[in-house]
């Protein structure tokens, strides 16, 4: 079943699921330092997939895999400029050193967590007739 993100509540949603990750694909104020940082920025495992091992009101701790340490994620009231479109979600990053930046986050399960596709109940058909009245 492929995620699919239209707001911040359904992200918060998405992150209270079992096997919820996080990975972060872009960073565009990482795209504007030197290579060396960049490299480093990586070898600390910034990219690696992020799975959920806390959650709160205004915020969601995420352990990186593959490496140790914790990552925060804040959405108190920075989240307005937050874009989501489908498996992916958008947070402008304000740093005040330049042009405005971004991180782009694609949001999906853990192998072996994949919610089982929703199916609908069947609904039994009308019965045209009448039933029979018993006496």
């Amino acid at each position: 079943m492929a995620v699919v993100l239209q707001n911040l509540t359904d992200f918060k949603r998405f992150l209270g699921k079992p096997g919820a990750t996080i990975q972060l694909v872009r960073n565009t104020f990482m795209d504007r330092q030197p290579e060396a940082t960049q490299q480093a920025y990586r070898d600390k495992g910034m990219y690696a997939p992020r799975a959920v091992q806390a959650l709160s009101r205004k915020a969601a701790v995420f352990t990186l895999r593959g490496y140790p340490g914790t990552v925060w994620l804040y959405w108190d009231k920075g989240a307005r400029g937050w874009r989501f479109s489908g498996d992916t979600v958008t947070v402008p990053l304000v740093t005040g050193l330049g042009p405005a930046d971004e991180l782009v986050y694609r949001c999906s399960f853990a192998e072996g967590f994949e919610p089982a596709p929703r199916s609908r109940a069947v609904r039994r058909p009308k019965v045209e007739e009448a039933q029979p009245a018993f006496v």
